[in-house]
């Protein structure tokens, strides 16, 4: 799968994902890229409505949705051929990686909100 990743190849790359899966990841990597913007305190009024009200509630939609996906990519495997099944094998860890930054992403955000530490 490596060689989806120049260019050229991205539209099949996304072909091979699916539009939903794709869009499901787009929105991953909008939500990752909006964590470093979110600093515990809610903002009504300008941009800062995204970092601090809509993101976090679409992340906690996520934490949801995509071991969803992950799970309903591994009932497929039963039933697929070996191709179908190298794809959806690769689906599920390109989904892993991305739950895992997720959450590492938007873990200080939590440690903030909870106010809580480890090193307490």
């Amino acid at each position: 799968m490596a060689n989806y990743l120049s260019p050229k190849n991205i539209p099949i790359f996304l072909s091979k994902l699916g539009h939903l899966r794709s869009m499901l990841l787009l929105m991953v990597a909008i939500i990752i890229m909006t964590a470093p913007f979110a600093d515990g305190e809610v903002h009504m009024h300008d941009w800062r409505l995204l970092p601090s009200v809509v993101a976090p509630s679409i992340m906690m939609m996520l934490v949801f949705a995509l071991p969803l996906d992950m799970t309903m990519a591994r009932i497929f495997m039963a039933d697929a051929n070996q191709s179908e099944r190298e794809r959806l094998r690769f689906i599920i860890k390109l989904e892993i990686g991305a739950y895992l930054l997720m959450l590492a992403a938007w873990m200080p955000f939590f440690v903030t909100v909870l106010e809580v530490s480890p090193f307490d």
